[in-house]
């Protein structure tokens, strides 16, 4: 009997090593950010090789934050869910159970359009070798500029800032950075009607830190301005339009993750 019960236990922790990923990992997005404004969340993902039974742990101070789950439409729009729908822990763990394309947002004020979203692509458990990355001279991946804006004179009064962007040519990967003392003014990212009659949003939705860096994370129209006192009356206030990496096209990845055996 006593022979046949250690049979039993060794058939199911054997089933059980079996039945859960050998290489599971765990990511907790944004790292040592953690989820919060102001990051790049597809340049930490750009690297990374998610695979299902991997898990997601996104980080945060509750009340601030929150974590959708959603499709491909509502990441590109911004339009955020039911509220019923939101994770809101501040320790919000996400298993990857199924393969395929997954995006999450934060629901909480403008903070999807400001970039606070994250895209991956989660690959199915198989035991294949993945291929070698392609060498960097067949893809060349876009390094992005980081335009100071103002250059030398920063965000400030008295100063032209179209006539500053006159001939750059600003791309999607590209950065923006503020520069300003704390506490003298601040930057909002507005839409145009909010820049042409200086409506200025919430103070809460304000970058405040004196050195703002802003990604330029897709296409399109973008609009800045001061929400200090009457500055964006006073022309402190920036248009940019945004193009579309010209030639980068990143390979397809077709491989999946080598499991090791179970021991």
């Amino acid at each position: 009997m006593a022979i046949n019960k250690w049979c039993i236990i060794f058939l199911a922790a054997t089933i059980a090593a079996l039945s859960t990923p050998a290489t599971a990992k765990l990511f907790t997005v944004g790292d040592d950010k953690g989820w919060t404004l102001n990051f790049d969340y597809q340049a930490w993902a750009k690297d990374k090789i998610f695979v299902v039974g991997d898990k997601l742990v996104f980080k945060y101070a509750a009340g601030k934050h929150n974590v959708f789950r959603v499709n491909g439409t509502v990441f590109q729009e911004c339009i955020i869910p039911p509220i019923n729908e939101a994770l809101t822990s501040g320790y919000d763990v996400i298993t990857l159970a199924t393969p395929g394309r997954k995006w999450y947002i934060c629901g909480v004020g403008k903070h999807c359009e400001y970039g606070m979203k994250l895209f991956i692509n989660v690959l199915p458990q198989s035991y294949p070798s993945p291929p070698p990355p392609p060498p960097p001279s067949v893809y060349p991946a876009p390094s992005g500029n980081v335009f100071v804006v103002g250059d030398d004179k920063g965000w400030t009064l008295n100063f032209d800032y179209q006539a500053w962007a006159m001939g750059k040519k600003f791309y999607v990967g590209d950065k923006l950075v503020f520069r300003y003392p704390k506490g003298i003014h601040n930057v909002f990212r507005v839409d145009g009607t909010s820049f042409q009659q200086c409506i200025i949003p919430a103070a809460y939705e304000a970058l405040t830190s004196g050195y703002d860096v802003i990604a330029l994370q897709t296409p399109g129209r973008k609009w800045y301005i001061c929400g200090v006192g009457k500055h964006c009356q006073m022309g402190l206030k920036l248009f940019i339009n945004v193009l579309p990496y010209p030639t980068y096209v990143p390979p397809p990845y077709h491989g999946t993750r080598k499991l090791a055996p179970p021991s």
